[in-house]
């Protein structure tokens, strides 16, 4: 079974994301469904098209992801989708950051970001 846990600062651009479209949370969900198979610790397999999944940067402790999260039922097109970044060590993953193409976020400063708040658990 996979532990799914989420740094406060997600916590906080979820809420507010959810302000906007109802349905972020449940979208969530339905994701880590799909990671509890990508990332099976035993028995992985791919859910996740790998034009969507991309490692941003690993270590031998863990591994950091982004991609982006379809949110049912938002009338957003798929370039408009939030990207959320996420590290992975064993059965856990921790949900770090999230955002959008509305919001203008720049790629390089959110991977810092993700990779700075992955260590208040690795």
């Amino acid at each position: 079974m996979i532990e799914f846990r989420h740094h406060d600062g997600f916590e906080k651009e979820i809420v507010d994301f959810e302000r906007k479209f109802q349905n972020a949370r449940l979208s969530l969900h339905g994701f880590q469904k799909l990671c509890e198979i990508q990332f099976h610790p035993v028995k992985p397999s791919v859910r996740i098209s790998p034009g969507k999944l991309h490692r941003v940067t690993q270590n031998d402790v863990w591994t950091l992801w982004k991609t982006e999260l379809p949110i049912i039922k938002s009338g957003l097109r798929p370039n408009q989708y939030p990207r959320i970044w996420f590290a992975i060590k064993g059965s856990t993953i921790i949900f770090l950051c999230m955002a959008t193409h509305i919001d203008n976020y720049d790629d390089e400063s959110m991977n810092i970001l993700a990779t700075s708040r992955v260590t208040d658990f690795f």
